[in-house]
């Protein structure tokens, strides 16, 4: 671990916040797109980078591996230059804060969470998810709305539509009742979800609280460890959090709390 080769938002990211600042500067200092940003804070505060049908009732989650923490926390990748980390990092982390919670309560992300939830659904009908089917079906309409006077071919796109649209319909009443997987989908993913905004900020301030920012560490490069083995099995999101420097941690406590104590209420719904 290099403590000092860190991502600002490393921190942010084990409570799904692993965005930037509301102005595009910090995003082109950090070497992302808006894009990446936006879907780093989605699937970190989701725990989970896979946006296919869940596998029955196998919940995606951290396991003691790191291959199995992959699966529900990642940083993204990002261009870290020197005046970043020489620079002001405590107002550098506030308006990460201040982006990320910007971007939850827009509908761009209420839209997104819908397409993933749906993508995510554990029933498919002819091996199709509901996800893909809802996807073509947006294809259909678009391709009926380009092409107007190709009369031939907008009949066939409109025919095609209507018969994705039944078997979006035959899921729908499928989704009704119990299926394999239901809880855990919708467990995954609540109806709202600032559910799970509220329990990744509690659990970043339960874990934060456990770091010890003094430890030492030994080696270089790449290849350094902490000098207490205790801490080197310590999870991806507590090395983040020690990573980032305490500093930047308490600006990031303060948002979380402050959050918290305000209540988690998004306004996109």
């Amino acid at each position: 671990m290099k403590k000092k080769k860190v991502l600002l938002l490393a921190v942010v990211a084990t409570i799904g916040l692993t965005a930037y600042k509301i102005a595009d500067d910090i995003l082109t200092r950090l070497g992302m797109q808006q894009q990446a940003a936006q879907n780093a804070i989605i699937s970190n505060i989701i725990g989970r980078f896979d946006s296919g049908p869940m596998d029955g009732a196998v919940e995606d989650g951290p396991s003691n591996s790191v291959y199995g923490q992959l699966k529900s926390f990642r940083l993204p990748y990002a261009k870290l230059l020197p005046d970043i980390i020489a620079g002001d990092k405590v107002a550098a982390a506030k308006e990460l804060c201040d982006y990320v919670k910007e971007y939850i309560n827009s509908e761009t992300f209420m839209e997104e969470y819908r397409k993933l939830k749906e993508s995510s659904l554990p029933l498919t009908d002819k091996g199709m998810s509901f996800g893909s089917l809802k996807r073509n079906s947006e294809v259909f309409r678009l391709n009926i709305k380009n092409y107007p006077n190709d009369t031939k071919y907008v009949a066939e796109q409109q025919k095609q539509l209507e018969e994705n649209e039944k078997r979006i319909a035959t899921l729908l009443e499928v989704m009704k009742k119990p299926f394999p997987g239901k809880d855990v989908w919708e467990k995954t993913y609540p109806a709202d979800p600032a559910v799970l905004i509220k329990k990744r900020l509690q659990e970043y301030i339960q874990l934060a609280a456990t770091v010890d920012f003094n430890a030492k560490l030994t080696g270089s490069g790449k290849r350094q460890t902490f000098v207490n083995p205790v801490y080197e099995k310590k999870s991806l999101k507590w090395k983040a959090i020690y990573r980032a420097g305490k500093e930047v941690n308490d600006v990031i406590t303060i948002f979380a709390k402050d959050w918290l104590k305000e209540g988690v209420v998004l306004n996109n719904r």
